[in-house]
């Protein structure tokens, strides 16, 4: 069983893996598909709630319009001298009420100095009634149309609203208000409001941000309770008019809401939904992958605990073949195959045996073509590279031009300092010219102090070319040298050669190499090009550039 339970195994490493993507797997799914549906539904709860919410703004509109077009019309029609007569003004008030049936709690009307003139129940028990500290009055006596603030009636305890209206004689003056008053949960009035439902709790709420109530709502209980204070509750401030989305109620519920006007009173009509409602689909979803994903994991647990020990079986024994192959103890061999389906993995425990032999080959193949001290190319590989580049001139007719180098005051350092000292002057001299070439080109090192460069594929500027190379390369030996604690200045002679690809890389070199002997002979420190009994049938390019001459001395 512990044995089984090793963690140091690759089949329990699989498991756990496994394991642990699948986890991951139903993780992410939950968590972002719940989101993704959360938002999706929010979008589209939130669309609905805006729907129901403007189609109850212009209904509770309508009803609040409606009255007020009732209201102009007996105000315009109200004789001045039953302003004078209490008892027809009553009979004709009564009359006009019946035929509109607007105003379930009757009208009445109010002089100037706010002394009702009619008698309402609930509101002027008797002729007389001083109505001046009423909001609607006040407002109404001064010209306007107003919607008065909700209040519950007096003897029924009914919440009612006022709406009154100025009555004005010929000349323009305000003779008195008409007041009609209709119970807030009347048939005919705010009955779209009091008819949705949304959802179990959610419904539509009727808010006055000017009076700080709630009109009416869904849930009845509520009209005309205050509403909360600024900050607490912001779909009932008036500076969200537009708001919608998710919010939190004031009994600490979060919400899904939508808020529409009422153009004529400046209310709010506000649709809410607990989001745990509108979301519920979203949890019994989530519920059931959670319960759906453990059963599945066990399952794929106890599965892949069997099926990997079988299948893993044999590539373990195969790898431990492997494995004492490359440690010598078996010779090198073709893994035996055990079943097809575990190909793969033979094949890479057999190419960790290849991989041992084309590393030691490669070393083998580096050491053969490269300079051990300086990591250049040797005569081999430079032959090799000339040969390639005299097969393209021959091809796309380019021309091939050898700079052959050879050290003037290196026998000083060799002799005078030691080997040590002179290998390191040998790869300082490398690397110099390494950095100073194109990496294109090629920099051999063919003898003790003795270097090459390979330039290929040039064009008619070959000239021009290799003497910029040859300048640059007189320019890396005037910075001294720094070996054993001293400075040392080196100097060179440089022959050129060029071929457009119709000769051999020896007879090149030897070309350059007579080059090189008459640069030193003529001073040092200078470049020279091959003459013609030095090239034979090379494209001739007798020239020679100068430079700074070093003391003449004889070459390692």
């Amino acid at each position: 069983m512990f044995r089984f339970l090793n963690f140091q195994s690759i089949t329990m490493r699989l498991i756990l893996i496994g394991v642990a993507l699948l986890a991951m797997a139903t993780i992410g799914r939950i968590v972002f598909l719940g989101n993704y549906l959360r938002e999706d539904i929010a979008a589209q709860s939130s669309a609905q709630l805006v729907t129901l919410a403007n189609y109850a703004a212009r209904e509770v509109d309508h009803n609040l319009m409606e009255r007020r077009e009732f209201l102009q019309r007996a105000a315009s029609r109200i004789p001045d001298k039953l302003l004078r007569n209490a008892p027809q003004l009553e009979a004709w008030l009564e009359e006009r009420q019946h035929i509109g049936g607007l105003f379930s709690e009757g009208m009445l009307v109010i002089d100037p100095q706010g002394r009702a003139l009619s008698r309402q129940p609930d509101m002027a028990p008797q002729l007389g009634h001083d109505l001046a500290d009423e909001d609607f009055f006040q407002q109404a006596v001064k010209g306007e149309f107003v919607v008065g603030r909700p209040f519950k009636a007096p003897s029924s305890q009914v919440p009612v609203l006022p709406m009154a209206l100025p009555l004005r004689n010929p000349a323009g003056q305000v003779t008195g208000v008409l007041v009609g008053v209709s119970a807030l949960e009347s048939r005919n009035f705010l009955e779209a409001l009091h008819a949705i439902h949304i959802g179990t709790t959610g419904g539509l709420v009727l808010v006055s941000p000017r009076d700080k109530l709630i009109v009416g709502a869904s849930d009845s209980d509520t009209a005309l309770m205050a509403t909360p204070g600024k900050g607490l509750y912001q779909q009932h401030d008036p500076a969200n008019r537009s708001l919608s989305g998710i919010g939190i109620s004031p009994a600490g519920v979060e919400e899904l809401t939508a808020v529409a006007v009422v153009p004529l009173s400046g209310w709010l009509v506000v649709a809410h939904q607990p989001t745990k409602e509108a979301f519920a689909p979203v949890t019994r979803l989530q519920h059931f992958m959670k319960v759906n994903s453990l059963v599945l994991l066990a399952f794929i647990v106890v599965v892949m605990m069997v099926v990997l020990r079988y299948l893993l079986r044999p590539l373990r024994r195969a790898a431990e073949h492997a494995d004492r192959m490359t440690q010598g103890e078996l010779p090198l061999e073709p893994l035996p195959v055990v079943r097809n389906d575990e190909v793969g993995h033979m094949t890479v425990a057999f190419n960790r045996v290849l991989s041992k032999l084309i590393e030691s080959r490669g070393e083998l193949q580096y050491l053969a073509h490269h300079d051990k001290l300086t990591g250049l190319p040797n005569r081999q590989l430079l032959a090799e590279k000339m040969q390639a580049a005299f097969d393209r001139a021959q091809r796309h007719q380019h021309k091939v031009v050898l700079l052959y180098l050879d050290l003037d005051g290196f026998k000083a350092i060799n002799d005078g300092l030691g080997h040590e000292a002179g290998d390191a002057a040998l790869r300082e001299i490398a690397s110099r010219l390494t950095s100073t070439l194109r990496r294109v080109d090629t920099v051999a090192r063919v003898g003790g102090d003795e270097f090459v460069v390979l330039l290929s594929d040039l064009h008619d500027n070959a000239k021009s070319v290799a003497e910029c190379v040859a300048g640059k390369c007189l320019e890396v030996f005037k910075t001294p040298v720094r070996v054993a604690g001293q400075t040392r200045t080196l100097g060179v002679s440089i022959g050129l050669a060029v071929r457009n690809g119709y000769s051999s890389a020896e007879e090149m070199l030897n070309a350059a190499d007579q080059a090189m002997y008459r640069a030193k002979v003529d001073g040092r420190g200078r470049f020279c090009w091959a003459d013609a009994s030095e090239l034979s049938r090379f494209e001739l390019m007798p020239t020679s550039g100068d430079a700074q001459r070093p003391e003449t001395e004889q070459t390692n």
